[in-house]
């Protein structure tokens, strides 16, 4: 079975073109003047490429904007070879959802029907104004994609997401600018359900900052159940719009294993840390845990790590000259820092505080 998924976006101009196979189109809507959103419409066309075929097409609309019906509603139509069929404002026209955003589902034998869908607005002095999305097949949803060309201040930035699976995930938007990491914003999206977040920037309280060069990252919470995702680039002094199309991006590499090294002091020895370098990862979470099992030993530190310094680390010794005179219990130290990326193939000294860096030398390497 060939299925086409029309998407709902909000407030955006559309014109959505679905091919076959699965292929997902990020807006449909049915906002008249005078509703709670600006008005906007769904033109759809519905085409079969087949020369000698009918085909039966069935579209299911899914909303999630607006009072949405108690149930999904559905029509059923047959395709003659070579016909398009028109279906000006769909929501309203053929679902009796007037006030409402979705999306629309249509299923068909075979992969030869083709759907376009243009959302648009009317605008002041007659007219309308719109913008073309190319259809989204099932491979161009990603369960990490990447938009591209993000703008703000002369323009505006509208970011969707679509939800085309069977079950609910979180969706996340992180927005950068360059390197820098503008803000994020999770939406939890119920299953063939969506959301279009409108102005990304002031969402994430960015509303001042000018660009026309960021980009962001949309993920769900789910490696097997991607998402559609779409950016609308709007030029606020015209209204001219730019879909955006979300691609697939590299996975962010996986934060390091948090370690543990335990660390043994002697006379006069750190193991490891004196015959052979402590070695911890950069961006590693790292705990060292120092513990003597002879006398009493100190830690110099290593303050470009953040690594603290102690001087009283002791084995339960009775009579040692260094702690006094008497049965006592052990006494450790804990030391849990991260080694940051600029740290990266450096070694660091330390020393035991009691005994002298000439004595007791260690050291430490971040790889």
């Amino acid at each position: 079975m060939g299925r086409v998924r029309v998407a709902a976006g909000l407030l955006l101009l559309f014109p959505l073109l679905l091919s076959a196979g699965t292929l997902t189109l990020p807006a449909a809507a049915s906002l008249p003047v005078g509703s709670a959103a600006s008005p906007f419409f769904s033109d759809v066309r519905v085409f079969n490429t087949s020369y000698t075929s009918s085909v039966s097409v069935t579209a299911v609309y899914r909303c999630f904007l607006g009072t949405c019906p108690g149930s999904a509603p559905q029509v059923s139509f047959t395709l003659a070879p070579r016909e398009s069929k028109p279906f000006d404002d769909m929501v309203a026209s053929q679902f009796n959802a007037p006030s409402t955003a979705g999306a629309v589902e249509f299923t068909a034998a075979g992969d030869g029907v083709r759907v376009t869908s243009r959302l648009y607005s009317p605008v002041s002095g007659g007219g309308t104004n719109g913008m073309f999305v190319p259809g989204m097949k099932s491979s161009d949803a990603h369960a990490t994609s990447v938009l591209t060309e993000l703008s703000n201040g002369l323009f505006r930035t509208n970011v969707g997401i679509y939800n085309g699976n069977d079950t609910g995930v979180t969706a996340t938007i992180k927005l950068y600018d360059g390197a820098t990491l503008l803000g994020t914003q999770s939406v939890v999206l119920g299953a063939h359900s969506g959301t279009q977040i409108n102005r990304i920037f002031n969402a994430v309280g960015q509303g001042d900052r000018a660009t026309t060069n960021a980009f962001a990252v949309v993920s769900s919470d789910n490696p097997a159940a991607a998402l559609f995702s779409y950016g609308a680039v709007i030029d606020n002094a015209t209204a001219d719009s730019s879909f955006v199309a979300g691609a697939p991006d590299a996975l962010a590499p996986a934060a390091p294993t948090p370690q543990t090294i335990n660390v043994n002091l002697v006379n006069y020895s750190f193991t490891p840390g004196t015959n052979s370098p402590i070695q911890v990862t950069a961006g590693a979470s790292t705990t060292l845990v120092f513990e003597s099992t002879q006398g009493t030993h100190g830690f110099s530190g290593i303050s470009p790590l953040g690594i603290g310094i102690s001087n009283n680390i002791s084995a339960a010794t009775d009579g040692d000259p260094y702690y006094g005179s008497g049965p006592h219990p052990a006494v450790t130290f804990t030391a849990t820092f991260t080694p940051p990326e600029s740290a990266r193939g450096q070694t660091f000294n330390f020393f035991c505080t009691v005994h002298g860096a000439s004595v007791m030398p260690g050291t430490l390497h971040v790889n």
